[in-house]
């Protein structure tokens, strides 16, 4: 089975996902533990790895995290 590359569009989508607490063991290994060449991208899974090291619960994060991981969102679909 082939999966879709990961692509700036992709990790947005996986990161309003997480913003909303949504986000399976499996999806955070593929898009978090996972880098990027791309440096806006690595950048954003860095900030995904550091709001949610700070969190500890990911289905409960605070309102400044949640619009942090959003932004992030925003700026690599406006990028794409």
């Amino acid at each position: 089975m082939s999966r879709r590359p990961i692509d700036r569009k992709l990790l947005a989508s996986f990161i309003n996902m997480l913003s909303n607490g949504v986000v399976t063991s499996l999806e955070w290994h593929r898009f978090v533990i996972n880098h990027y060449a791309d440096p806006l991208m690595e950048r954003a899974r860095s900030e995904c790895a550091r709001i949610f090291h700070e969190e500890r619960d990911p289905k409960h994060i605070s309102i400044e995290h949640r619009n942090a991981l959003l932004l992030l969102a925003e700026e690599l679909r406006c990028t794409a």
